[in-house]
């Protein structure tokens, strides 16, 4: 009968739970550890009772009759009758070394089908304390198992308790590792996600690296949570270029939404826009674009690559189908795609409710900007004098000189100069605001000289 156990079963609260790589590196932590294969059965033949190097006692008749009953009772899940002739086998004197590891390899196994791990992991520490009376195949096997036990024991705890045993398990899967031939890449694996959670992010990355390398090396393929996990330590890293080879075999292999805005993401870091653009064309094309987010990421970048009636398009079309989401931030994008684009008349409703929904007026103040380009000098001063009393302004300076002239082309002189005077006064206050000031000024004397033009005209027709 082999061991069944969930690892990583009840890590809600493990120590690494919260990082930055968050359930995409835990998912990838719990599916990196087989389970070990602890029998409960005994081992009888003369070459797996003396190992390859060591001789070890014979287990008896009897003893193994007695184990043999305890696997009976195990199978008819009848634990306690189990247990009850195990620990009356500890209390006897008439057993060797190698018998007493047996019975304890049997104890915890009984532990693990009732989920005690740390009484698990405690009998299994004494299997080792019959050394060198034990088999090398059950030394090996049993550290096997408890360096799993104590990743367990340390996801279930929380913060500086769980490093002990996170190092625990480090320490106990190297030993394994020196014992055996041939680890293969699946111990690399483990390593990988105890460093992980240690916050180690550059030995869990050189360990996944070598876990990957291992498997192609033998011309197996890699597991999707392999390459994942992989995936996210270098994104970690900002290993972009990595980050991208990885992401092209996950789009090819096992392709998901995820791993689609990844490519994206790496090509966007390594300022490959064009390739950015391609990979979200196909995986549009592909359907894989399913969030709100998504569509916006789809339309910016659209729109980074002069391409804003496509992303007027695609982001227009978003909001209809209810696939992109009436926030003050999609709409604001939609309108700078219609604006870009010349379409001015469906930038501006866009942009009017845009600013409404956004807390702050700088979509108010853009859309002022955009009034006074269309000339609308009455729509320009309302919607710069709503952005001013909104506020959260990046540059509050350039919505008053917008409004200043607005105002102006209305002919109100008075409030025009008004406003130009407290631009210039509080850019003269503030540090690298010269242009401002310079402005201003130029717009005070301006209306001075307008204004008394104006008045001179008047005075002719009188």
């Amino acid at each position: 009968m082999q061991l069944l156990w969930s690892v990583g079963s009840g890590s809600g609260g493990g120590a690494g739970g919260a990082k930055l790589l968050g359930a995409v590196v835990v998912a990838a932590v719990a599916v990196c550890m087989a389970p070990p294969s602890v029998g409960i059965g005994v081992e009888l033949s003369a070459q797996a009772q003396e190992g390859k190097r060591r001789r070890v006692p014979h287990m008896q008749e009897a003893t193994y009759r007695r184990i043999s009953e305890v696997q009976d009772l195990v199978e008819a899940e009848q634990y306690d009758e189990a247990f009850e002739k195990l620990t009356s086998m500890l209390e006897s004197r008439r057993y060797n070394k190698n018998e007493i590891a047996q019975v304890h390899r049997a104890i915890a196994y009984i532990y693990l089908e009732k989920d005690n791990i740390d009484k698990a992991a405690e009998h299994f520490e004494q299997v080792l304390a019959q050394m060198p009376d034990i088999s090398e195949a059950m030394e090996n096997a049993t550290l096997d198992a408890l360096s799993r036990l104590y990743f367990n024991q340390a996801m279930i705890l929380e913060g500086e308790a769980a490093k002990p045993l996170f190092h625990k398990s480090l320490a106990t899967i190297r030993e394994w590792m020196s014992k055996v031939d041939d680890p293969g890449p699946v111990p690399y694996h483990f390593m990988a996600s105890v460093h992980f959670q240690l916050g180690d992010t550059e030995k869990s990355l050189q360990n996944m690296e070598t876990a990957v390398e291992l498997t192609l090396a033998r011309g197996d393929v890699v597991k999707e949570s392999w390459w994942s996990l992989l995936q996210a330590l270098h994104t970690e890293q900002r290993n972009w270029e990595r980050v991208a080879e990885i992401s092209e075999v996950l789009v090819r292999d096992y392709p998901k939404r995820s791993y689609w805005i990844a490519l994206a993401s790496a090509y966007g870091q390594m300022n490959q826009e064009k390739k950015q653009l391609w990979t979200l064309e196909a995986a549009h094309a592909g359907g894989y674009l399913e969030t709100s987010s998504d569509f916006s990421y789809y339309g910016g970048v659209l729109l980074q690559n002069d391409l804003p009636n496509r992303a007027a398009k695609q982001l227009q079309a978003g909001l209809d189908d209810n696939l992109l989401e009436h926030t003050a931030r999609n709409l604001q994008l939609l309108g700078q795609a219609y604006q870009i684009g010349k379409d001015f008349d469906a930038a501006i409703p866009v942009f009017e409710e845009a600013g409404e929904l956004a807390e702050d007026g700088e979509t108010l103040a853009r859309l002022a900007s955009l009034y006074a380009m269309r000339g609308e000098a009455k729509e320009c001063r309302d919607t710069a004098k709503k952005s001013i009393d909104k506020g959260g302004l990046r540059r509050p300076l350039g919505v008053k000189i917008t409004l200043g002239t607005c105002l102006f082309n209305l002919h109100q002189f008075r409030a025009a100069q008004r406003i130009f005077s407290e631009v210039r006064a509080d850019a003269r206050k503030m540090q690298d605001r010269a242009t401002e000031a310079r402005i201003a000024g130029q717009w005070m004397k301006y209306i001075d000289s307008e204004s008394k033009r104006l008045e001179e005209l008047a005075k002719m027709d009188r």
